[in-house]
């Protein structure tokens, strides 16, 4: 009897495994055409590019893949943090001001050094750039 279920256990896994490999292409339901496949270019800045305390900076992400603009990523985050200090903190959704940029008015009310991290996602790539910004008193 033992020697059934073993049989069948064996029988089901290969079975299981058989399925995982059906759909002809191997990636059924994906779209996975060959323009998603292109690396994704994050370019980020900020301006102006000396900053000081109260002032608002824009910041800015321009997205390109294959030289071309995207205008439709699927999530772009700007991430920023201040160094030494672990409550300040802040992750927001960045606009999309056409032409393959998206941008995020913010000041900063404490002098100090923060990381910029722009989350990009396009399609089943994803991208964080990060750059040091110092803000004056």
């Amino acid at each position: 009897m033992r020697k059934y279920g073993f049989v069948a256990l064996l029988l089901l896994a290969v079975w299981s495994i058989a399925g995982c490999g059906s759909g002809g292409g191997g990636h059924a339901g994906m779209d996975m055409s060959e323009s998603m496949m292109d690396p994704v270019q994050v370019d980020l800045s900020w301006t102006p590019e000396q900053v000081k305390v109260g002032n608002q900076v824009t910041i800015e992400v321009n997205v390109t893949q294959k030289d071309k603009p995207v205008d439709k990523a699927d999530e772009v985050m700007i991430e920023i943090s201040k160094e030494g200090d672990s409550s300040s903190h802040e992750k927001v959704a960045a606009q999309n001001a056409g032409g393959g940029k998206y941008t995020l008015d913010k000041s900063f009310e404490q002098a100090g050094t923060y990381s910029i991290t722009s989350h990009v996602t396009v399609g089943p790539q994803h991208t964080m750039p990060t750059k040091k910004l110092t803000v004056a008193e």
